[in-house]
């Protein structure tokens, strides 16, 4: 039964971690486009204060739901195959979001602030 499980799971990590990268990959294309029209828009129309900041939080999230996804990833194959290596990389996964979604937080605090200013 074990080696069942860990057959499967060798086939439904991998696809955990390109929903992981499709997230990380669709964060970037979003805010090169915003970033585009934005540029496009300055042509126009002076620029507001919070564009930068809704473009930033906006990859931000994205970006942390993408490194949700490779922490899943992380955690069902730590959980079926234990090893020393694959704990160190978890650990150094969960602290990298740990920082990132505390930083996002932050700025949402600050975004809010600002825009109620």
């Amino acid at each position: 039964m074990h080696e069942l499980l860990v057959q499967w799971i060798g086939y439904v990590v991998p696809g955990i971690e390109v929903l992981g990268i499709v997230m990380v990959l669709w964060s970037i294309l979003e805010a090169l486009a915003r970033l585009a029209q934005r540029g496009w828009s300055l042509l126009t129309q002076p620029a507001t204060r919070n564009d930068l900041t809704v473009i930033r939080l906006a990859m931000g999230e994205k970006m942390v739901l993408g490194l949700e996804f490779f922490l899943a990833g992380d955690i069902v194959q730590t959980i079926v195959v234990p090893t020393w290596e694959s704990l160190a990389i978890l650990g150094g996964i969960v602290v990298i979001r740990t920082v990132l979604v505390f930083f996002l937080n932050m700025e949402l605090r600050q975004g809010t602030k600002h825009a109620g200013a």
